[in-house]
């Protein structure tokens, strides 16, 4: 007879891998209901899960690594593929000066082969634009007690802390630096994760039929030549400098997102965030590591824009 593993019990309770594997463990720093609790616990028993007490043994061992896990999609455009550049070297210096090692993985954004997550021990987990189903196939990689943190995700569920820019907060401040914010158009880099783009087009304000999620430069130019008398928001300053191949930077307002706004056009409108996204990423890493149960009461750990 097959062994049960723990994905067989989350389907059978209707919960995610990661709810099994809090309840299982009996962790006690996470809010789960009493009767998802029962669920959990009636599915292990009719299926007969057997724990592995040799790999629970395991947990309490640490490696001083940690992983940082980007999704990669196929034939990237230069503005994703330096996205996250300053983003992964600021959060480096601040775990190397900590004294944890950082290892990096690159995952297939479509179809993620997680064995060489299994290979290593990691004592925390950040990944960074992940699809939520993705997601979930990861986190049952890890331990209970391993703090796993979501970046430039929307992931419903509550178990994990996420962090974002605060992205009405950024909107606002570009909407009054242009000259006709009614009349705007926005621009953003795709992600994988499709709730994000969601979230980022409702929170803009902007019609969606004003909007372009940039894929390719070719249908960024037919798409900015339509929209010449319209002042624009774009999201990256690696989208920007494109863009600014095919209208005045003057008319736009950049949404600093990849941390490096000196490359940005001069001429255009700055919204920047400094280094905040890491170094709140790196805060709260520290903070759960320290102690799981000290973590803020909202998962989603919001980064503010420059006043």
């Amino acid at each position: 007879m097959k062994k049960a593993t723990l994905k067989d019990i989350a389907k059978a309770a209707q919960v995610s891998v990661a709810t099994v594997s809090y309840v299982l463990n009996n962790v006690s720093n996470q809010t789960i209901p009493e009767e998802t609790k029962c669920r959990v616990l009636d599915a292990a028993k009719q299926l007969n899960y057997v724990p592995n007490l040799a790999a629970r043994s395991l947990v309490k061992q640490k490696s001083g690594l940690i992983g940082i896990l980007i999704n990669r999609a196929e034939n990237e455009g230069f503005w994703k593929q330096f996205r996250y550049s300053q983003f992964i070297n600021r959060l480096e210096r601040l775990l190397t000066d900590r004294g944890y090692h950082v290892v990096l993985f690159s995952l297939d954004a479509s179809s993620p082969n997680l064995d060489i997550i299994s290979e290593r021990k990691l004592d925390g987990v950040f990944v960074v634009d992940v699809k939520e189903e993705n997601f979930h196939l990861i986190s049952s990689h890890f331990f209970a007690d391993v703090p796993l943190i979501v970046v430039d995700s929307m992931i419903e569920d509550p178990l994990f802390y996420k962090v974002n820019y605060d992205y009405a907060d950024a909107f606002t401040y570009a909407f009054a630096s242009l000259l006709q914010p009614k009349e705007s158009f926005l621009i953003i880099d795709s992600f994988n994760n499709a709730d994000l783009v969601n979230h980022i087009c409702t929170h803009s304000g902007i019609g969606r039929d004003q909007i372009h999620v940039m894929d390719k430069e070719h249908d960024l130019k037919a798409f900015l030549e339509h929209n010449l008398d319209r002042t624009g928001i774009i999201l990256n300053e690696f989208v920007a400098i494109s863009a600014a191949k095919y209208v005045d930077p003057t008319s736009l307002a950049i949404i600093c997102t990849a941390g490096c706004p000196e490359i940005a056009p001069a001429s255009a409108s700055k919204i920047s965030f400094g280094d905040r996204k890491p170094e709140e990423a790196f805060q709260l890493m520290m903070q759960l590591l320290k102690d799981p149960k000290s973590g803020p009461a909202n998962k989603y750990v919001l980064v503010k824009a420059d006043k």
